[in-house]
């Protein structure tokens, strides 16, 4: 009977992720909009709050304690110096529901936080399930994003100056592309730590698949963030003697990335050798605000407004009015994010708050690497730091964070006697 009621927990998460899939179809094929999704995550943090509280009264009935880490501690304070920064926000309903076209409010943000710590109490045999359904969930919209960029209907599909987007269920590739990150990082480390030859096959073919989907959104940091990924699974490899599984894994993505590269299904790697000068007048001091998408104008911008700003920011989710009366503004381009998820926290919810989530993502993170290595379990850490470092770049989104949060959770392990 214990092991039936340590199964709901999984299967709840499960739902929580195949609902995000769902609702995130429903938003790009226009029957639901995102402003209604963000509601609905509203009142899953409502029934999350409530399953903590039963789980922290039944443990207290019966006398169990429950495990507490270094990292509750610093998501407290995120919750709480995100509270002040939604008080003193220069829009207040912005701050707590979210800006139009992203509605990544205090109350979504809180919703990640509940999933973390719904995930991070899952019993440890029970964790794969939810990986699986993430994959899962990933794989539907790859499929879904490889029939976009092959311009196949009936699928939805955007244009940007007349060619179709690979975007998946999410309003931009950027994010589609983070998504499969998670996914791949996943499906990777399964690779890597299996040893049954059937299971290698499949986990082999998935990873065909992801590295297809994370090619076609023509997004350089999630190849920035698999680099990384790369070089970790190397160390972990050569470590752990899993040679023949990491040559398996890099002939898998040099041919997926070749082919796509010699039949022009992607055009990113034609963009590297552009980024890579950039990069060099970067270093050089010669950076042109155009530089990485406008980034650089975005950074340079910012960065002037945040001592300013430094104790609580502007407020979450308000960066469209950290610019005074005029929103930051490139030709046409009119920016409402920072394009680095750590300078959107650092502007909008204060120095505090950015300290608080880099403690909270470090601490998982170096626990994450040492458990790998004594458990030789490394798909639990890899989606953690291939997200951590596209981060750099991008942003979060009601889409994708979901699943990033879960990771972060599964990393955790609260069971007394696997320490």
């Amino acid at each position: 009977m214990q092991k039936n009621n340590n199964l709901l927990l999984p299967i709840y998460l499960i739902l929580n992720i195949l609902t995000t899939l769902v609702c995130s179809y429903l938003v790009i094929d226009k029957t639901i909009n995102l402003y209604k999704l963000s509601r609905l995550y509203i009142v899953m943090l409502v029934i999350n709050i409530i399953i903590l509280v039963i789980m922290l009264i039944k443990n207290i009935i019966q006398k169990k304690k429950t495990s507490y880490k270094s990292s509750d501690l610093f998501l407290l304070f995120i919750v709480i110096f995100s509270l002040i920064s939604a008080c003193f926000a220069i829009n207040t309903k912005v701050a707590f529901f979210g800006f139009k076209g992203r509605y990544e409010g205090f109350f979504q943000i809180m919703y990640y936080f509940s999933l973390f710590l719904l995930a991070s109490l899952t019993d440890k045999q029970y964790r794969k399930y939810i990986v699986y359904a993430i994959i899962f969930s990933g794989f539907i919209e790859c499929i879904y994003a490889i029939l976009q960029i092959k311009g196949w209907l009936p699928v939805h599909i955007q244009y940007r100056n007349g060619n179709p987007w690979a975007n998946g269920f999410t309003i931009n590739p950027n994010f589609f592309g983070t998504l499969m990150l998670l996914c791949l990082s996943y499906v990777i480390g399964l690779f890597i730590d299996s040893d049954d030859v059937n299971t290698k096959i499949v986990f082999g073919l998935l990873i065909a698949v992801f590295m297809i989907g994370l090619l076609i959104s023509n997004t350089l940091s999630v190849l920035v963030g698999l680099s990384i990924v790369y070089i970790y699974v190397l160390i972990y490899s050569i470590k752990n003697k899993k040679y023949f599984n990491f040559t398996i894994l890099t002939a898998i993505l040099a041919i997926i990335s070749i082919t796509l590269y010699a039949t022009g299904d992607t055009y990113l790697f034609k963009s590297v050798a552009k980024t890579n000068n950039q990069t060099v007048d970067i270093i050089k001091g010669n950076a042109q605000d155009n530089y990485g998408t406008n980034r650089i104008f975005i950074w340079r911008n910012t960065l002037k407004i945040v001592p300013e700003n430094l104790l609580h920011g502007v407020g979450i989710d308000n960066f469209y009015y950290a610019f005074g009366k005029k929103p930051l503004t490139m030709n046409k381009w009119v920016f409402d994010k920072a394009h680095n998820e750590y300078l959107q926290i650092l502007i909008c919810e204060g120095v505090f708050s950015l300290i608080a989530y880099l403690i909270f993502f470090g601490v998982i993170t170096i626990k994450g690497i040492k458990k790998s290595y004594e458990n030789k379990e490394i798909y639990l850490i890899l989606p953690i730091i291939g997200y951590l470092v596209q981060a750099f770049f991008n942003i979060s989104v009601l889409e994708v964070a979901p699943f990033f949060y879960i990771a972060l959770g599964l990393c955790i392990n609260r069971e007394k006697t696997n320490k």
